[in-house]
């Protein structure tokens, strides 16, 4: 049995009978190679100061139900690897999580933002169709609204359905000029809030 291992069997005995003083050897003989280790593969200093902290605690309060089949140095840049290979796994898994809470709040934008365009939109035709004359928005109202045809619209408003057609082509004229100024100035702010 080398020097070495005879060394490490003795501090493992004193450690698991509660030798502080040997645990601080031990702390002091690995900690620098175990970060240094730790370092090499994830290259974030707090993290793996964290990780190689964490098998310290670990290997003090599990000192007495310690079972170690190798080595000392093995078994703690064992624990060290596992732990890094955790720290990959939990990145990994907040990686995935944030991404598709990203997309979730930039779906919820778009449909926030659809919707409020949706909503002025729909505000807008209104204001369009209140501002028709009487008779073509009471036309445009019956046939719309109401599903009437331009024979029953007709008879309903005691006018001839020539008139009727007329009331319609002159509304739908009039909207789609109203919903163009209304889509024309929603372009100019946006391309405002785009500089």
């Amino acid at each position: 049995m080398s020097e070495h291992i005879k060394k490490e069997q003795e501090l493992i005995s004193k450690i698991q009978k509660g030798d502080e003083s040997a645990f601080v050897e031990v702390y002091h003989l690995y900690w620098k190679r175990l970060f240094n280790f730790g370092y090499k593969k994830l290259a974030k200093k707090e993290i793996v100061e964290g990780i190689v902290q964490e098998v310290f605690i670990d290997f003090w309060t599990k000192r007495q139900t310690l079972d170690i089949h190798s080595s000392l140095t093995s078994y703690l840049f064992t624990a060290v690897n596992y732990k890094i290979i955790n720290q990959y796994k939990s990145q990994v898994v907040r990686e995935n999580f944030a991404q598709k809470e990203r997309k979730k709040g930039e779906q919820n934008d778009s449909s926030t933002d659809d919707k409020v365009l949706f909503d002025d939109l729909k505000a807008n035709l209104k204001r369009v169709i209140n501002r028709l004359p009487a008779q073509r928005r009471q036309v445009y109202q019956l046939r719309h609204n109401q599903g009437l045809s331009n024979i029953e619209i007709a008879q309903t408003l005691q006018i001839s359905v020539s008139t009727v057609e007329k009331h319609m082509i002159k509304a739908m004229k009039d909207i789609r000029t109203g919903l163009r100024e209304f889509t024309f100035s929603i372009s100019i702010m946006a391309l405002l809030s785009s500089i």
